[in-house]
């Protein structure tokens, strides 16, 4: 398991994603099952606030968002984007999101929704990490859907396969998403799921487990 942790004004940060060996979303850095909230995603665009730890479990969206302390936030992928956001309120109060971005996710514009929800609350100097997922060398597109991507992000989104067929940039239309939306990239954890067995990938092995990425306020300082 990988974890970071981060100052985010009067807050500690701290994000993690699970490996392989730690289980199909195992639970992730020893937080209690009640204290997350995880959605049931539906490679949509609608974004949720968690108010207290455990809300919204299992509520059909693909992006959480919360200014709970202890509250945690968890996504699960076998190939798609997971992304975690921080930033700060007026008064230096941390915030925390959590978003689930496939391809489906990107063209709708989750990310630009998960921000925009964020601003609106007053959430600001927003920064992000990006979890493993599966790069363009060993994704395969459609044509159809590619120009639909490269007509949403630009060409630099489109790419080819390691076999010689065209491809889709999932981490470039993520870093595009975010920087267009206003967000800093923190870090990105840039482990393709196709290629490092640490990690599930449906695309590549079929498999049916998740890793998990979980952000969560730690403490309010």
């Amino acid at each position: 398991m990988l974890t970071l942790r981060r100052r985010c004004g009067n807050s500690l940060v701290r994000i993690s994603v699970t490996e392989r060996s730690d289980g199909d979303c195992a639970p992730v850095g020893g937080t209690a099952a009640g204290n997350v909230t995880v959605l049931r995603q539906v490679h949509g665009t609608r974004v949720v606030e968690v108010a207290r730890p455990g809300e919204h479990q299992g509520v059909s969206a693909d992006a959480a968002w919360t200014r709970a302390p202890r509250a945690a936030l968890a996504v699960r992928t076998a190939d798609c984007v997971p992304i975690a956001l921080y930033g700060t309120d007026a008064a230096g109060r941390g915030a925390v999101a959590a978003v689930h971005a496939g391809w489906r996710g990107l063209l709708g514009g989750v990310v630009a929704a998960t921000i925009a929800e964020l601003s609106r609350h007053g959430i600001r100097d927003l920064r992000a990490v990006v979890g493993p997922h599966i790069c363009p060398q060993h994704y395969e597109f459609g044509a159809e859907e590619l120009n639909s991507a490269s007509e949403a992000f630009g060409p630099s989104v489109s790419s080819t396969t390691q076999w010689g067929t065209p491809a889709f940039d999932l981490s470039e239309a993520t870093r595009l998403s975010l920087r267009r939306s206003g967000a800093v990239i923190d870090s990105e954890i840039g482990r393709c799921t196709a290629a490092d067995e640490r990690y599930f990938s449906h695309r590549a092995r079929g498999e049916q487990g998740r890793t998990a990425l979980l952000v969560c306020l730690e403490v309010q300082l």
